[in-house]
């Protein structure tokens, strides 16, 4: 019995220090109980908050964003991450409030990156301290903080990223079966589901993983067809989120996220800062050591070989090492699409940290150095914790603390209204109705807004336009959500003629004022409708009629999903009671020889 206790607990040490990392970076905000409106918090609480009063109130509008936005109707979370704001939706209805919310999704970010990088770290037969120490050096640095500092989607990607290098790893390891296409296409599928322009990049970064699998292959054939059947996997669990983007981009000029300085976005050195767009230079001299080691010792381990060299490459490509200021001139639209060039160190980190811990294992084989070596490569993973973790609770504490200062958010980017009652901010959200913050915080974001034709050559900035139109117009006008999931404006006019609505119409949209449909509906530079008011009460309802085509592709994603969750709980059921027994007798050689 002793021993079985003993080798659960072995087994159980990684998860423990995992967890103790992510109750560390966020001791900070626990003790001083401050939530942490960052740069993204606001536009992503919206979204989030429309989907749990959905659940709640059991009225669905897949599109229309009846509840948040300013009750606009403008589309949102259809084409972004929609399964996704709706699993958000449910845990901010189970915990009430968004301080309780942050801190729920933050331990789980913290705990699937940690956990996904230890898992990587065994993956490629790294010892179990070193595997332990570059996980927890993961959490500090790059995106994966960044959903506690600023609610960045990028943060889910860098999660989820060591996962998507164990299955490149996998197609060089295993030349029997290079791919299970199940595991593939769950990874790919929950990326997409969370955050598209992640998903790009995970798959990007598995094309040379494939070229050199395919090299190795036992059987090409069976390889290609286990990539084939992800693949085809994938379109039919995903068809809610590129179908909701095709038809929205059929009969919309839609509008573009707002460009960014490419260049002032790249990775920098720092002497103090990991997260975002910094990394300090004690992990720029590790990462420079670990290139060099596989240069000189390039045949001795493939793995180490692809994944430093890779993950060389796509740091220089995300950092101020690339002409970033000539590259966006040569290519404008990367400056709204990829935006941030240091996004893609959620595919660099987790490549290059897999090789320090194979080399780190490397350079503790031979017996006569084994100590020396182990020390020394321990030591140096223990300096680069303390060094990366430093900063990142130190910045946790600095943003958690803002919560109590005048400020109370830690940016103001593109926020268009700031209640003065500062006060009733810090108590919205401890507040268990989540909903009275999105009313004394709003942001203008242009996202997925449709442009009339005739607007979209003019030199305008659309977050200003949308804030005059709908964020300081919507307080005119009643808004109510009906029972069938349409959206309703009521107001008053002194007099007739013609008013703009503070809600947004896409070609599919239907609207009513008065009892009389609207057709050949002018609109404004942002897609607010221009329509005639008459003296006295006015009524005009909203509703998004979407094509019958997109109706058959989410009941065909989400059925695919539906099967696919009861295969997962049929497999848990089967294999993990197995896998604990084997912990129970004591079948933990493996992890105890690495």
């Amino acid at each position: 019995m002793k021993a079985k206790i003993a080798n659960f607990i072995n087994w159980g040490i990684p998860y423990a220090a995992i967890a103790a990392m992510a109750y560390l970076i966020m001791f900070p905000q626990l003790v001083s109980h401050g939530v942490i409106l960052g740069t993204d918090s606001i536009f992503h609480f919206n979204r989030f908050y429309d989907a749990a009063k959905q659940i709640q109130q059991w009225n669905f509008s897949y599109f229309q964003s009846n509840y948040c936005f300013q009750q606009s109707g403008r589309i949102i979370n259809a084409v972004y991450g929609p399964l996704f704001a709706y699993l958000n939706g449910i845990i901010l209805g189970m915990v009430g409030t968004w301080y309780r919310y942050q801190i729920v999704t933050t331990f789980i970010v913290y705990m699937l990156g940690g956990i996904g990088m230890y898992k990587l770290g065994i993956k490629v037969h790294s010892k179990r301290v070193f595997a332990i120490a570059c996980a927890l050096i993961y959490m500090n640095i790059g995106w994966l903080p960044r959903w506690e500092l600023a609610q960045n989607m990028n943060a889910w990607g860098a999660a989820l990223a060591p996962y998507m290098v164990i299955c490149g790893v996998r197609m060089l390891q295993d030349h029997d079966r290079p791919i299970n296409w199940l595991q593939l296409m769950a990874l790919m599928t929950i990326i997409i589901q969370i955050h598209m322009l992640s998903s790009l990049f995970f798959a990007l970064a598995l094309v040379p993983f494939f070229v050199i699998g395919l090299i190795l292959a036992d059987d090409r054939k069976q390889m290609w067809g286990e990539a084939i059947k992800a693949v085809i996997g994938t379109i039919i669990l995903t068809a809610n989120v590129w179908g909701a983007l095709l038809m929205l981009n059929l009969h919309n000029n839609i509008a573009h996220p707002a460009d960014f300085d490419m260049l002032g976005n790249a990775l920098q050195p720092s002497h103090f800062s990991s997260t975002r767009g910094f990394l300090i230079h004690g992990m720029w001299i590790l990462f420079i050591i670990q290139l060099a080691y596989v240069v000189k010792n390039f045949r001795k381990s493939l793995v180490n070989t692809t994944v430093t060299i890779l993950g060389t490459v796509v740091l220089i490509i995300s950092s101020f090492l690339l002409p970033w200021d000539a590259i966006q001139e040569a290519i404008p639209v990367l400056a709204h699409t990829l935006q941030f060039p240091n996004r893609l160190t959620i595919i660099a980190y987790p490549l290059l940290l897999t090789g320090v811990a194979i080399t780190a294992t490397n350079l503790t084989q031979k017996v006569s150095e084994q100590d020396i070596h182990r020390q020394l490569s321990t030591g140096v993973l223990v300096l680069m914790l303390f060094l990366v973790f430093t900063p990142t609770t130190i910045d946790v504490y600095k943003r958690a603390a803002r919560y109590e200062s005048e400020n109370v958010l830690n940016s103001f980017s593109a926020i268009a209204r700031v209640s003065d009652n500062k006060k009733a901010i810090r108590q919205s959200v401890h507040d268990l109705y989540p909903g009275q913050l999105l009313t004394m915080v709003e942001k203008r974001s242009p996202d997925y807004l449709p442009i009339p034709p005739k607007y979209m050559n003019r030199k305008y900035v659309r977050s200003f336009a949308y804030q005059d139109q709908i964020i300081n117009g919507s307080k005119h006008f009643k808004h109510t959500v009906l029972a069938d999931g349409g959206l309703q404006l009521d107001w008053d006019a002194k007099k007739a003629g013609r008013v703009r609505l503070p809600i947004i119409i896409y070609h599919e949209s239907q609207l009513t004022v008065n009892g009389q449909r609207q057709h050949n509906i002018e609109r404004s530079s942002v897609g607010a409708p221009y329509v005639q008011q008459k003296k006295g009460t006015n009524t005009a309802t909203l509703y998004f009629k979407q094509a019958t085509w997109f109706t058959c592709l989410l009941v065909i994603s989400l059925v695919g999903l539906a099967f696919f969750m009861i295969y997962g709980g049929y497999y848990f059921c089967r294999h993990v009671p197995g896998y604990f027994r084997q912990i129970s007798t004591g079948e933990l050689d493996e992890l105890k020889a690495i």
